[in-house]
């Protein structure tokens, strides 16, 4: 069974605690077993999607999401007339460093362009990995399980993504990372996080974390996995936007939470909210304390909320 992370619920990820604390919802609850399939008959192929738009040899335009994603196909891209899709992307990696929500499919399957069309895809700027620059995200072609910059992709910016595209396939806005290596010794603040840990909260809840250095240096990046297999996944950086450490966490149950802050006499203390922080609290070398806490006296005073360790494996 996946671990209790959410008050009501048992089975919810990582941070699910907190984003019950801070944001107030409900998850679905998950259950051990219980409940009896349905009988289930021969399978029958799923009907081909209708086509957004048909395009020929002269080239045209396929629009969906009420505009926001656009394809501009080129007069001599087509050979001959293809019913194009357009479609939001319901498959795609765990990965922190992705804008959500900005990921589309072109289809149909195997279609290729003589010359490459236009990808357009507009994004929540709010969707997107803290602390970094919106001119550092670019689209992003979704190779197998990763994804892969393109050549071409254009700088975001006002919401808005543009890259040459070659054919049909699953494309996304993506941060392309760090544009140079790390030195500053702010950048060393969050290390005592950095190996492979067991995670136990207070109430008996269970996994494993392991947090690597990545990104030339600048980047902690986060695997979480619960006892039941639920997956989490963060990326922490020191930006230089306003000097602070963001941390951009995601995890398989379709939890986002988003947490900014610093180092304060050795401990790591992130908020959700000016109401609401974290806080890794490093008590020995192979031992760190991660707790939350709240406050309703503009901070004079804060009430624990939730608490768990992590002890080095």
């Amino acid at each position: 069974m996946v671990r209790a992370r959410r008050g009501a619920q048992r089975g919810a990820m990582k941070h699910a605690a907190l984003r019950a604390l801070f944001l107030g919802l409900a998850l679905p609850a998950f259950g051990c077993g219980g409940g009896s399939a349905s009988p289930s008959g021969p399978s029958t192929p799923a009907p081909s999607p209708t086509p957004d738009a048909t395009v020929g040899p002269a080239g045209g335009t396929v629009s969906a999401a009420g505009g926001a994603v656009r394809l501009v196909v080129p007069a001599g891209a087509l050979s001959t007339s293809v019913g194009l899709t357009l479609r939001a992307a319901t498959q795609v990696p765990l990965d922190p460093h992705a804008v959500g929500g900005a990921a589309y499919v072109i289809g149909p399957a195997g279609t290729t362009f003589a010359v490459p069309a236009t990808l357009s895809i507009g994004f929540d700027g709010g969707r997107a990995p803290s602390g970094v620059e919106t001119a550092d995200l670019r689209v992003h072609l979704l190779a197998g399980d990763a994804w892969q910059a393109l050549a071409g992709a254009a700088e975001a910016s006002a919401g808005q993504a543009a890259a040459p595209v070659a054919g049909a396939g699953t494309y996304g806005v993506r941060w392309l990372g760090p544009r140079e290596p790390c030195a500053s010794a702010r950048d060393a603040d969050f290390d005592f996080w950095l190996g492979s840990w067991n995670y136990r909260q207070s109430n008996g809840g269970t996994g494993t974390n392991d947090i690597t250095r990545e990104g030339g240096g600048c980047l902690i990046e986060e695997h979480f996995q619960d006892a039941a297999g639920g997956r989490g996944r963060s990326v922490s950086l020191f930006s230089r936007g306003d000097g602070k450490w963001h941390q951009t966490y995601i995890d398989s149950s379709g939890g986002r939470i988003v947490l900014v802050g610093s180092l304060d006499g050795g401990r790591m203390v992130m908020n959700t909210t000016p109401t609401e922080r974290t806080t890794w609290d490093p008590l020995d070398a192979n031992t760190i304390r991660y707790f939350t806490e709240s406050t309703s006296d503009g901070g004079q005073t804060w009430r624990l909320t939730f608490d768990s360790r992590y002890t080095r494996r």
